[in-house]
C-alpha cells in the first residue's frame, strides 16, 4: 500500500529555512515514513480527536505524525 504525507503549514514554513542540507534531509525522513508509518515509534501519545499521535527521532530532529487508516 502507498501512503502520502501532509505537512502542518507553520512546519513546512520552518523547514523552510533550514539548509538546503537539512532540508533535503527532511525530504528523506517523510518519504521513509510514508513508506513504512506503522515502523516502531520511539515515542507515542493520545492526540486530540484520540488520535494516537506517533514521534521519530531523526538526529537533530523529531517528526511526530499519526496514520489515518
Amino acid at each position: 500500500m502507498s501512503y502520502t504525507y501532509v505537512i502542518e503549514r507553520s512546519a513546512a514554513q520552518a523547514a523552510f529555512q533550514f539548509s538546503l542540507r537539512e532540508r533535503r534531509f527532511l525530504q528523506a525522513i517523510f518519504d521513509q515514513i510514508a513508506a513504512a508509518p506503522f515502523h516502531t515509534a520511539d515515542f507515542e501519545e493520545p492526540g486530540d480527536e484520540g488520535r494516537l499521535l506517533l514521534t521519530r527521532y531523526f538526529g537533530p530532529f523529531s517528526i511526530t505524525y499519526w496514520t489515518n487508516v
